[in-house]
C-alpha cells in the first residue's frame, strides 16, 4: 500500500515536469523568456547538454552514460531503501531523487539535451542565468531530505 503511494507522486512529479519541458519545447523560441506571476520569476528556455552549469557538454556520450550509471544506482538504493521499515522521509526524499534523475536522464537520452526553464530575475547578472527546471528542484530538496533521514537514523542507533 506504501509503496503505492510513493509511486504515484513519483509518476505525478515526472509527468509534471515532462509536461512542463513539452510546453516549454512547444510555445517557447530558445532563450524566450515570460514573466510568471511571481515577482522575480520567470519561464525561459534554456538548453542544457552537459551537467549542471554545462559541465562536459561536449562530451555527450560521457553525459549519456554517467547519467545511466548515476540512474542504475539510485535504482539500486531505491530498492535497498523501500525494503526497510519506516524511514518515511528518506523514502521520500528517494522519490523525488528519482523522480528528477528520470526525467533529466530522459531528456538526456531522447532529446539529447536537458530542458531547463524557471529562472530568476535579479540584479546579480549571474544569478539571472541560472535556469534550472523541476526535476533539479526535485533533486536538490530529495538531497536535503535523504541526508536528514540518516542523520536522524544516525542519531536513534547512538
Amino acid at each position: 500500500m506504501i509503496l503505492t503511494i510513493y509511486m504515484s507522486i513519483f509518476l505525478v512529479l515526472v509527468c509534471v515536469d515532462m509536461g512542463i519541458k513539452q510546453y516549454i519545447e512547444d510555445t517557447f523560441e530558445e532563450n524566450e523568456e515570460r514573466e510568471t506571476l511571481i515577482s522575480g520569476i520567470v519561464l525561459r528556455k534554456v538548453y542544457n547538454k552537459g551537467f549542471a552549469f554545462n559541465v562536459l557538454e561536449r562530451s555527450p556520450d560521457i553525459i549519456k552514460k554517467s547519467s545511466l550509471c548515476a540512474a542504475a544506482g539510485v535504482f539500486v538504493y531505491d530498492c535497498w531503501l523501500f525494503s526497510k521499515k519506516k524511514r518515511m522521509i528518506g523514502k521520500f526524499g528517494m522519490t523525488l531523487v528519482s523522480a528528477g534523475a528520470v526525467s533529466n536522464v530522459y531528456d538526456r537520452l531522447i532529446r539529447e539535451k536537458v530542458v531547463d526553464y524557471i529562472g530568476i530575475r535579479t540584479a546579480k547578472k549571474r544569478i539571472s542565468k541560472l535556469t534550472a527546471n523541476l526535476a533539479d528542484l526535485y533533486l536538490t530538496l530529495g538531497a536535503a531530505l535523504c541526508n536528514l533521514s540518516y542523520l536522524a537514523h544516525r542519531r536513534k542507533r547512538k
